[in-house]
């Protein structure tokens, strides 16, 4: 049951990165620079099925990508997990910087994500390597708040371009076929059977 459920978080984990990557590359750089966004073409079944297409695409060049750079970066360190938590704290601030302003500040802007983002990389990189000696989670407390700083005063400093890059969901359909409803009931009731079997 423990392997289980760590081969399911592992698998998890994995899903919810491909997909993030997905939908990066599909809507912020695919869509934008082909134009399929706007307004007048965001209905249309098409160009949704197009940019489905383009996702999947895009997920399977990122798992190769990835497939080819883990040994070069994982045969130095002494453990995988070790390396994936602490590259990942690069990113971890400055990611947590602008979903926190993006929620609750409405001044927030596209140029105060931006240096956010470079600055929680800048500044991690630039402590590993300058201070080592400071512990891996105040190293990202300290990333953190320096972040959030920089992004605040270039928000204040910089005027907002408004609705120029948001993205319109109008006509996109969420809905789930009725199969895959079905199946997720099953799963859930399985899940409960097994857990009132164990208990």
């Amino acid at each position: 049951l423990v392997f289980a459920a760590l081969i399911a978080a592992i698998i998890a984990s994995t899903a919810s990165k491909i997909n993030s990557v997905a939908t990066i590359f599909t809507l912020d750089l695919y869509a934008k620079a082909r134009g399929i966004n706007s307004k007048a073409e965001a209905g249309r079944g098409g160009h949704e099925k197009h940019l489905v297409l383009v996702g999947r695409i895009a997920a399977a060049v990122a798992v190769i990508m990835a497939l080819a750079t883990a040994r070069p970066l994982l045969a130095s360190t002494d453990q995988a997990f070790q390396f994936i938590k602490e590259f990942s704290g690069f990113f971890t601030p400055g990611i947590t910087v602008i979903f926190l302003l993006g929620l609750f500040w409405k001044k927030a802007n596209e140029a105060g994500a931006i240096a956010a983002a470079l600055a929680s990389v800048l500044l991690s990189y630039a402590l590993k390597i300058g201070a080592p000696h400071i512990p891996f989670m105040n190293r990202m407390s300290i990333v953190f708040i320096a972040s959030l700083l920089l992004a605040v005063i270039i928000s204040l400093a910089l005027k907002s371009r408004g609705g120029a890059n948001r993205i319109s969901m109008r006509g996109v359909s969420f809905a789930t076929p009725s199969t895959f409803n079905i199946a997720g009931i099953g799963v859930i009731l399985i899940l409960i059977a097994l857990y009132a079997t164990w208990h």
